[in-house]
């Protein structure tokens, strides 16, 4: 029997965490329709599997999906590699987006296709996270949080892995990012690709993995925290 675990879908109209909701008075962005809960296999839970994938769609002017691009997720426990559970929670997510209804984009008044970027979450954990100024708030209110949904994570940091080296021989940068779980210890107990390419994702990780920080102390309780690392990519 599968368990039953809400997603929270970023999607570009609904909060404006990739782009403006509204670009003009007659033109808007595909958003999510009336979804059913998706469900994230025992398995998979199992197997420790969580987090944020950043995926990318075309979406049709009859608000169906296509055309569906994994850019960053899922994460995992460090120190384990669970290769198949991993490649199904993938194959889950883009099966669900494909069944799923979404409201197209429009522009004078008529649907129209486009393409978006969604922050798609596979736990309610992560669609609670908040920022450790509420947890603090909430702390005080005797309501116990889960995890602390941190920006610039790495400023608690104790120590960083090295800046990961791709090519040596590229000419070019780039940036690669990776989130992770850091526990009550301040030790990284998870890790995945954000945005990261295939090449350099097992080696970003075991970097990712061998950080130590400071635990976070919010009134007087040491909790957990999420948030991502950026390297340079040479």
């Amino acid at each position: 029997m599968k368990t039953r675990i809400y997603i929270f879908l970023l999607v570009i109209i609904s909060c404006n965490a990739l782009a403006a909701a509204q670009t003009s008075d007659d033109k808007t962005d595909a958003k999510a329709g009336n979804w059913h809960d998706f469900e994230l296999s025992p398995e998979a839970k199992a197997a420790g599997i969580d987090g944020k994938m950043v995926i990318g769609l075309s979406v049709s002017a009859e608000g169906r999906g296509s055309g569906i691009r994994i850019y960053g997720g899922p994460m995992w426990p460090c120190e384990t590699e669970p290769k198949n559970e991993i490649e199904d929670v993938r194959e889950a997510v883009k099966k669900y987006l494909l069944s799923a209804k979404f409201e197209p984009a429009t522009k004078g008044g008529r649907p129209r296709s486009s393409d978006i970027q969604i922050i798609f979450l596979l736990s309610q954990r992560f669609r609670k996270a908040n920022d450790y100024r509420q947890i603090e708030e909430d702390l005080k209110k005797g309501i116990n949080p889960g995890l602390a949904d941190i920006k610039g994570i790495n400023r608690f940091a104790k120590t960083l892995p090295k800046q990961l080296m791709a090519s040596r021989n590229s000419l070019s940068a780039r940036l690669s990012e990776v989130q992770i779980i850091v526990d009550e210890n301040g030790d990284v107990i998870s890790a995945g690709g954000f945005r990261t390419a295939v090449t350099e994702l097992n080696e970003a990780r075991e970097l990712a993995c061998s950080a130590k920080f400071r635990p976070l102390m919010l009134n007087q309780k040491a909790v957990r925290m999420t948030g991502t690392l950026m390297y340079g990519l040479y």
